[in-house]
């Protein structure tokens, strides 16, 4: 019988390693921490009770496993795992009940794939064994309801791989590869579906399996030394170049590579609005101060999925173009309309590190004073730049009513240099992003996914990840709601994990009303003012969101509130209590 002890094969626990474990699931969770995962975010279920009996048994015995983080909604489970390992850089995972908690991860499982988050997504499937035949077997009703045709399709157009735990494999090194493949360039999602039956199957006392340490992860490829002699070539004769970044911060020496290639060349960055994370120091003089991809004779792209929009916003013919990263024609995406000259399949920070080396060595003094001279011109658009959001923040701050850009400019005041900033807004997005810039790696994020809700999960995963660290979420009110904020707002009071959540309320959709106008501007719905479909005012009273967690609370609808509103809910986080302070602010269809 397949329960039986486990077959030996000869020189198995010499080549891997042998570790203490009575079930299938004792190695399932001792590779998880071996592997990294630090966190399990659960979500109960009656087919995973294993997952609570191996971790209390590991926890009693001292042997590796993850530590188990309850949590009350799958969604919220997963976007919290996500928020650890974008904190981390390591690998985290969720689980959730049988079909319906994997659906129930819903958009998150989006958000984990177009983000590239390197989780896994584990779901327990229903057992099939007959009653009594085996440990595991069926003992519910409901259990004749949660067997699909096949659960892994409900996520496999959303992960790097996916798998059902069988009777014949190596639970230890399954749990190991996947974390290879998730873990290994171009990163991204892993799901594991594990049938209870399986899980709880007798391992005669140990297990042999490799680490994913022992499996090893891809390294990172360098460039060509002739691609980088080319891109350094076209930088250092160009008159108007620009370097585009959206993801390149993943890796911090890229950080640090591109401010040196920038300094050297005076090169301007652009940051396009789909940057999940600081790609270059905000304040930097050069830092978007820079042509428009239309005027730019020179670009080079750094891991970005659309740096500009085809059409409007494409470069000239004659311009040249070299796009950079693991994964530059972005093969995860079917229809791409980009053009360029390079594509270069390699490390990021290594491929800046080689252009930055040949272009030192092509330098002339013609070089050299046409560098300093845009150096300057640089320099002035900034100052000019900070002046404009000065001046335009002061004749908020003599209004009645708050702005979005007070808001974020008030909370960009108030934030210390270590905090974490997620930015989950929509509508007032870029407002945060002038106002409450970071100047670190690890220190702002945005979900890296078209997907709403991901903001109060990552903000508690990145609290559990960064304890230290104060962690700040700015959202919208639409993208607050869709996320399960109550479920994350428990989690954070109970984990005592807190972070602040500062949402704007405009008591609208933008993609039911500025979308609309857009798309239908002398049509009946805008001329006639029905936004209906679009609208959900008078909003939810948000506050009291925080108040039934144990929470902080408060409501600001003037703007000589806004700084203190702040101040507060950054206080009573730093005591210990989760926080929202909630401001009202102009909607796409209502005037100041």
């Amino acid at each position: 019988m397949s329960n039986a002890k486990e077959t030996r094969v000869a020189g198995v626990d010499a080549y891997w390693g042998s570790h203490a474990t009575d079930e299938w699931s004792d190695a399932i969770v001792a590779a998880m921490k071996l592997g990294g995962v630090d966190n399990l975010f659960f979500v109960s279920g009656t087919e995973i009770n294993f997952f609570q009996e191996a971790i209390a048994k590991a926890e009693a015995r001292g042997t590796p496993a993850p530590r188990l983080v309850t949590m009350v909604h799958e969604s919220v489970a997963l976007n919290a795992a996500l928020g650890a390992s974008m904190i981390s850089g390591k690998p985290a995972a969720a689980v959730s009940h049988v079909d319906v908690g994997t659906f129930h991860y819903g958009a998150a499982i989006h958000t984990a794939w177009r983000g590239g988050y390197p989780v896994m997504i584990l779901g327990g499937t229903g057992p099939r064994a007959f009653p009594g035949s085996m440990p595991g077997a069926r003992d519910s009703l409901v259990q004749w309801h949660q067997e699909p045709r096949d659960q892994n399709g409900i996520v496999r157009d959303f992960t790097k791989a996916d798998h059902r735990l069988e009777h014949q494999d190596n639970p230890g090194l399954i749990v190991s590869r996947l974390l290879q493949i998730a873990m290994s360039e171009a990163r991204g999602p892993v799901y594991l579906s594990i049938p209870r039956e399986t899980a709880m199957l007798q391992t005669g006392g140990s297990s042999a399996f490799p680490t994913v340490a022992q499996l090893g992860l891809a390294r990172p490829v360098a460039p060509c030394e002739d691609d980088a002699r080319a891109i350094a070539r076209w930088l250092v004769k160009s008159e108007n170049p620009c370097v585009f970044v959206e993801r390149s911060g993943r890796d911090p020496q890229a950080i640090e590579e591109l401010v040196r290639l920038s300094e050297l060349l005076a090169l301007p960055i652009a940051e396009t609005a789909g940057a999940d994370r600081l790609n270059f120091p905000n304040g930097h003089p050069h830092f978007g101060t820079g042509p428009s991809s239309r005027d730019a004779d020179v670009l080079l792209v750094l891991d970005a999925v659309a740096p500009f929009i085809p059409g409007p916003g494409s470069p000239s013919p004659d311009a040249k173009i070299a796009w950079v990263g693991v994964d530059p024609v972005l093969s995860r995406y079917k229809t791409m309309e980009f053009r360029a000259d390079l594509w270069i399949p390699a490390s990021v920070a290594q491929t800046l590190r080689a252009i930055s080396a040949a272009a030192e060595m092509m330098l002339d003094r013609s070089d050299l004073s046409r560098i300093a001279a845009r150096r300057e011109r640089l320099l002035d658009r900034k100052r000019a730049i900070h002046a404009r959001l000065e001046a335009q923040a002061a004749e908020d701050a003599r209004q009645g009513r708050p702005s979005g850009r007070w808001v974020a400019r008030e909370l960009g005041r108030l934030l210390s240099p270590e905090a974490v900033l997620l930015n989950d807004a929509i509508s007032n997005s870029e407002f945060v992003r002038a106002h409450a810039g970071r100047e670190s790696f690890g220190g702002y994020f945005r979900s890296g996914g078209s997907s709403g809700g991901w903001g109060s999960g990552a903000a508690f995963g990145a609290k559990l990840a960064a304890p230290d660290r104060e962690v700040v979420l700015a959202s919208g009110d639409g993208y607050f709601m869709f996320g399960a904020p109550m479920a994350a707002l428990w989690a954070a009071s109970f984990h005592k994990a807190p972070y602040l959540s500062v949402v704007f309320v405009n008591g609208s959709y933008s993609t039911g009303t500025s979308g609309l106008k857009n798309l239908y501007p002398d049509g009946v719905a805008v001329s006639s003012g029905n936004f209906n479909g679009g609208v959900f005012d008078p909003p939810p009273d948000f506050a009291r969101l925080a108040e039934a967690a144990g929470g902080f609370g408060v409501c600001v609808t003037e703007t000589d509130q806004v700084g203190p509103a702040l101040e507060e809910g950054l206080a009573q986080v730093r005591k210990g209590a989760p926080a929202v302070v909630a401001v009202r602010v102009p909607g796409p269809t209502t005037a100041r």
